[in-house]
């Protein structure tokens, strides 16, 4: 009887090492997907903040030759008007 009672804990003590072992798998697992999903994240948001610059600047410019192509107008509009 006592030699069935060590057995069983001796098998519960396995199944307890073993259920923490497949934990600590799905802990790495799940620490492994969250690092790559942050690293992931960090990468569109350094994409679209890059993008942003790029259309200011292509605002900045589109306006700036929008400003010359209107003076130029104005200056070709007035010696062919005189």
């Amino acid at each position: 009887m006592l030699g069935r009672l060590i057995m069983g804990t001796d098998d519960q003590i396995g199944d307890l090492r073993e259920r923490l072992a497949r934990m600590e798998e799905r802990q790495l697992s799940l620490y492994k997907m969250v690092e790559t999903s942050l690293s992931n994240y960090a990468d569109v948001v350094n994409r679209i903040s890059s993008l942003e610059h790029l259309r200011t600047k292509a605002l900045a410019i589109a306006g700036v030759v929008g400003l010359v192509c209107s003076m130029a107008w104005d200056v070709l509009k007035n010696r062919f008007n005189s």
